[in-house]
Parts: C-alpha cells; structure tokens; sequence
C-alpha cells in the first residue's frame, strides 16, 4: 500500500491507473497480493489489496484485484527470479511507448540495474493473457519493459526494488526525450555494455533468475 501510494506521490501514476502486486506463499502454494481495480490511491487502505491465486481468483480480500491481474501472473510465472511487479503509466516511459521507441543503454546504471535498453512489447489489449505473453516476450531477463501504447512494467526481488526500477526507467526515459530534441542520444559503446550485462547476469543468477 506505502508502495502505491508513492507511485502517486512521485507522478508515476493517476489517480487508480496503474498497479503493484507482490509475490508471497501460504502453505506452499504461490499466490500473490495485488492492489485492487479502479480504486483510487490515495484512499488506498492495507484492508483494500487483495490475495490472489494464479487464476486470478480472490483468495482473500472483498474487493475485485487489477483488471491487469493476467499481466502480473504472466511474469511471475516466467521469472523465478522476481518477487514485485509494479505497472506504471509515468509520463515519458509512456510516451516512449506510444511512440514504439526503445530506450536504449544511454546510462551505466540502465545496464547494470535493469539489464540493458528498455524495449518496446507490441501491443497488447489491456486485461489479456494476450498483453502478459507480449510483455514477458519482450522483457527477457531485463528488469522493465514498455507496453506499446499503454505504459511500462518494473520487476524486482522486492518491491523495493522494483520500484527503484521504475524511477530508473522514467529519468532514462525523461533524459532520451530530452536528448532526443537535443540532438541524437548516444548510447553507451558495444564493449561497455557487454562488460556491464556480464555484471548483471552475475546478479540476476545470484537471485535465482534466467541464466
């Protein structure tokens, strides 16, 4: 819920656009902790997020989970490695999106943290299997993605993580615009970023994820 209401706080998402989810076990068997549909963050209260299974069935909770439920249990179940999904629809990552262009490695930190450039999924109707496969197709091992006219997905061990991901990705996305009108951004040179996806694939295989 802190965690929702900060995407708030920081112009992430409007109003009740956009959603958060983490992973969590009861008795062994995977479920996962989303926030709930068209309810507004600000009135957001702990009462409110809802316990799913991965048929997006409610578990627990008296409200209906995100209409974007399918798209959290897509990445749960194609990465083992993440713990948090947070769905945003930030300014400049969503504009890089309508725009179906890819972010690319422009930062040292954008291939050390979230694997590389930020690709573009193609499009997806929103509330689909349709939009999770998209999704994981293009997110790979890296830690974002841009949904094609929609907005991005930050992943994470924790929800902490993920949400220093999506911060990542806007100021990456904020500075390409930017760069963009400036000239012609300059990604980061071929031998860096290889040195660099070396040390993430380090990490990533730390936490359990693709190898």
């Amino acid at each position: 819920m802190l965690v929702a209401k900060e995407l708030e706080r920081l112009g992430l998402v409007a109003g009740s656009s956009g959603n958060v989810s983490a992973r969590v076990q009861e008795r062994g068997r995977p479920l996962l902790v989303i926030t709930p549909t068209s309810r507004s963050y600000s009135s957001l209260r702990v009462r409110d997020v809802v316990v799913i299974d991965y048929e997006g069935e409610p578990m627990r909770g008296t409200l209906p989970p995100s209409s974007e439920t399918m798209l959290h249990v897509a990445v749960y179940q194609a990465r083992r490695d993440v713990g948090a999904v947070i769905h945003t629809h930030s300014i400049y990552a969503s504009a890089c999106a309508v725009a179906g262009l890819e972010v690319p490695p422009l930062l040292d930190e954008m291939v050390v943290y979230l694997g590389g450039g930020i690709k573009v999924a193609e499009y997806g109707f929103p509330g689909t299997t349709e939009l999770g496969a998209k999704a994981c197709a293009a997110l790979g091992d890296r830690k974002a993605v841009l949904l094609r006219n929609h907005g991005m997905v930050g992943v994470g061990a924790t929800l902490e993580e993920a949400m220093g991901v999506c911060r990542l990705v806007e100021r990456a996305a904020h500075i390409f615009v930017m760069a963009s009108l400036l000239g012609s951004p300059t990604p980061l040179p071929a031998d860096v970023v290889e040195k660099e996806r070396a040390l993430y694939g380090m990490r990533l295989r730390a936490e359990g994820g693709p190898s």
